[in-house]
């Protein structure tokens, strides 16, 4: 996991709840775009991409971080918000692994009538999704193992 910068350390910290317990913490991979030749830009042509740029924050340069506590696994998506799904067994859905190792834990997914299409959600583009898979199983049989309803 890389280090978090102090605005990441300051997210995780607001969205913890008291005595909550962090089992881990991810981030999905960057997106790195095709390489596709390009002309130089003269030095006027920089100037106005600059001026026409709009000025970024930190809530949309930020990208989402992935929380598993003891209780719960969470997303704190880019634009400020949350996702969280309490732990229990069975709450993945599906894990998608790419040949590098990378891939998708997906809990759920969202639903658009308009357009019937269906977007997961979850851990997606983790470094090493078997790796994260297993945190969160056994973090989810852990939860199971601790509550009063396991006996």
């Amino acid at each position: 996991m890389d280090k978090l910068s102090t605005d990441e350390q300051a997210r995780v910290t607001a969205t913890l709840r008291p005595q909550e317990e962090l089992l881990w913490v991810g981030r999905p991979l960057a997106v790195i775009p095709t390489a596709q030749p390009q002309r130089p830009l003269g030095l006027l042509a920089k100037f106005k991409k600059l001026l026409s740029s709009p000025p970024q924050t930190a809530a949309t340069t930020a990208g989402p971080l992935y929380l598993l506590t003891a209780k719960r696994a969470v997303v704190l998506t880019s634009s400020g918000d949350i996702q969280e799904w309490p732990l229990m067994l069975g709450m993945i859905q599906k894990v998608n692994e790419e040949p590098d190792g990378s891939g998708d834990v997906i809990f759920d997914h969202d639903y658009d009538e308009r357009t019937e299409t269906r977007t997961p959600r979850g851990f997606l583009r983790v470094v090493d999704v078997d790796r994260v898979r297993m945190l969160v199983s056994s973090a989810a049989d852990a939860a199971y193992n601790a509550s009063p309803w396991s006996v």
